[in-house]
């Protein structure tokens, strides 16, 4: 007994840690869902390192633009034999003569290819590309939120359905002790007994299977959060009420201009204009242009003084023709125009993808509307007809099969007004994806 006693006591502890566990979990709203997604999603931290590389190549192609700056300097010491003659005197002295000498040299110079034109052309297209990742990376981030928002309804629906199973195990229970007491009494037969039976395992068995959905459902969303899937959680199961108040002009208009997936097009269309213009300036010479300052002097101090006695200026401008290269240029040439063209056609799909997604998320938005009214029709008459069948199973006018198919229609009922309820806000949440809000 005392063993039982101190078993008993150990269970009701962990059951109580257990309930003080899942009373006090983390709440997630939906914006905090997304905020935590956003901040440990793999897609999204390599698309902002991307953009963060591609402004990085901005500075790097202004780069080419200023002077390569030289700088050079040499000393030396020289020791020759030499005759002499001794002023006054006239003797000729013979000897070892050293001499020091010093020199410096400072040049700025640069080299402009296509002169000039494939170094313009060349940071055009820097800038494009990060528009281009910009776009990437916002459009990796607005992929993301609306998974969240699916997952994220994804739960709640489970977390409705489940409730729609745990009312109908409720029910289910009562029905069968109805009927088992109406058997009791004589006034039911075996047959009604084993057939509530029989629907009151299905419900339960339905039940386990919910809440399994909802479980798996919590672990989508956590793992699209970037949080352990064994985590325990709540979310807030409050779901706003949503409208749309835009129409399908404003939307397109809208969407053109906001969309990352078009923005991201039209600047990769930039990027190929850029690089068939690089292309055609490699058929021009380049230019290279540069200032060199030197000078030499015996004394080390007079090096850096600059003096034009002892100073040499040399200006210099070339231009460079690379005439045996033509034909790997034509060909560079030709690849760039056809990419154009290949870019030019990507942003019409891309144009014309954007607007089927935003008829498609008109459409749905328009029918899941109408589907969560009759949803909400369905549920009351289907309540009301189970109440009706049950007095008339009460008084005996109705059979057990009955009551049992008023149940089952009252269960389906719910379960579409609940799949009316995700629909719809889901078809919302696609709708502000495709306008890139």
């Amino acid at each position: 007994m005392r063993r039982g006693a101190l078993f008993t006591t150990i269970i009701s502890f962990l059951l109580v840690l257990s309930s003080y566990g899942f009373l006090y979990a983390e709440t997630y709203s939906l914006d905090k869902c997304i905020e935590t997604a956003l901040k440990n999603n793999y897609g999204v931290v390599a698309a902002k390192n991307g953009y963060d590389a591609a402004r990085g190549d901005v500075y790097t192609a202004w780069g080419a633009l200023f002077p390569i700056i030289s700088i050079s300097s040499q000393a030396s010491q020289n020791w020759s034999g030499y005759p002499y003659t001794e002023p006054g005197t006239g003797r000729q002295i013979s000897g070892v003569l050293k001499t020091n000498s010093y020199s410096g040299a400072l040049s700025f110079g640069q080299s402009y290819r296509g002169l000039g034109l494939y170094n313009y052309s060349y940071i055009r297209k820097k800038y494009h590309d990060k528009g281009s990742s910009l776009n990437g990376y916002m459009g990796a981030r607005s992929s993301l939120v609306y998974n969240v928002k699916q997952n994220f309804y994804s739960l709640l629906k489970a977390k409705m359905l489940l409730d729609v199973s745990q009312d109908a195990v409720k029910r289910g229970e009562e029905r069968l002790r109805v009927v088992q007491s109406r058997f009791d009494l004589g006034s039911a037969s075996m047959s009604d007994v084993l057939k509530a039976k029989v629907q009151y395992g299905s419900d339960r068995l339905d039940l386990v299977s919910k809440t399994n959905a909802f479980k798996l459902a919590k672990a989508n969303l956590a793992y699209m959060m970037g949080i352990d899937v064994n985590r325990e959680f709540e979310v807030d199961e409050q779901l706003p009420e949503r409208t749309v108040d835009i129409s399908f002009g404003e939307g397109l208009n809208e969407a053109y201009s906001k969309n990352p997936d078009y923005r991201k097009a039209r600047f990769n269309l930039y990027s190929a204009q850029d690089q068939k213009v690089l292309a055609y300036s490699n058929f021009l010479p380049s230019l290279s242009v540069g200032l060199t300052h030197s000078t030499s002097v015996d004394t080390l101090s007079n090096l850096t003084r600059f003096s034009r006695s002892d100073a040499n200026y040399r200006i210099y401008a070339s231009l460079n023709f690379n005439i045996f290269n033509g034909i790997s240029d034509y060909a560079a040439l030709r690849a760039a125009r056809k990419n154009v063209e290949t870019v030019q056609q990507a942003l019409k799909d891309t144009e014309n993808k954007v607007a089927l997604d935003l008829k498609q998320s008109f459409l749905d938005i328009e029918q899941s509307e109408e589907t969560k009214k009759l949803a909400d029709e369905s549920v009351a008459a289907a309540q009301e007809d189970l109440n009706l069948v049950k007095e008339k199973y009460n008084l005996g006018a109705a059979t057990i099969l009955e009551v049992l198919d008023a149940e089952v229609s009252l269960k389906q009922a719910q379960t579409n007004k609940v799949q009316a309820i995700f629909d719809y806000n889901l078809a919302i949440s696609k709708l502000e994806s495709v306008l890139g809000r």
